[in-house]
């Protein structure tokens, strides 16, 4: 059934604007996607609150409830430089590291403080695209249901566990006390990823942007690892240094 919206004084209208910020998120449990790409990768696994669609929109939007709201209105509540007049609101979805399953040798990702939303979710596709069995996102990274984090993610979000505000430190010994392989990607590892075994229980760990990883979460990785860098750049982007260690996980496992 649907219900038309033609007043910013709505409280749907007031509800989308309000999930813009990190605080009403977290408050109401709830977060927005926008996009016909995005609102199809939404599964059953997830809650969806309503649907909202523009008033020329004329694409499906399947939901118990949906709001059709004028035109100019939605373009004032979307996120985007060019709408495609729909958005969903879902309830954030919580993952619990009680519930991970150690055995058929696991593959895992930890983002320590990865604050950009473009490489979170870049990391989280990749991942995804991979075939990881979850990824660790600590206290100090940027928010996983940002909008950009969302669109960068292109529907992965919804594709494996994502498990929020983690102590990282704590989740790299929780990992090796049961069996996992950590390796750390640092400026001053010894090895390169190509010489470790990551056939096995593994899991790559991403440090902030300009500052890599942490002492304390360096100190607990059972491997740091440097990529090759012949050329004259000093450092690599998170993101791009997260997919060759991730796809440098996926080579060994297929052999390819």
């Amino acid at each position: 059934m649907e219900h038309y919206i033609d007043s910013a004084h709505n409280k749907i209208i007031k509800e989308i604007n309000s999930l813009k910020n990190k605080r009403d998120r977290e408050k109401k449990g709830l977060f927005v996607l926008e996009g016909e790409r995005l609102v199809s990768e939404i599964n059953s696994e997830w809650n969806v609150k309503y649907i909202a669609v523009s008033e020329s929109f004329t694409g499906k939007a399947e939901a118990e409830r949906v709001y059709r709201i004028k035109d100019s209105l939605f373009e004032k509540i979307s996120d985007t430089v060019t709408p495609q007049g729909i958005l969903a609101v879902c309830e954030i979805r919580e993952f619990s590291v009680e519930d991970i399953d150690y055995s058929n040798d696991p593959f895992f990702v930890i983002l320590e403080n990865v604050t950009d939303p473009g490489n979170m979710g870049t990391i989280i596709r990749t991942a995804d695209a991979a075939g990881a069995d979850g990824i660790f996102v600590t206290k100090g990274c940027v928010d996983i249901y940002n909008p950009k984090v969302i669109r960068a993610t292109m529907g992965s979000v919804f594709h494996l566990p994502i498990y929020r505000n983690v102590n990282g430190t704590q989740v790299v010994r929780e990992l090796k006390n049961n069996g996992i392989v950590t390796l750390g990607a640092h400026l001053k590892g010894e090895k390169t990823p190509y010489e470790i075994n990551m056939t096995k229980g593994c899991a790559v760990i991403i440090g902030n942007e300009a500052n890599g990883l942490s002492d304390e979460i360096s100190s607990e990785a059972d491997h740091l690892v440097k990529i090759p860098m012949p050329g004259k750049a000093e450092s690599m982007n998170a993101g791009i240094a997260a997919g060759i260690l991730i796809y440098e996980a996926v080579r060994q496992r297929t052999g390819e």
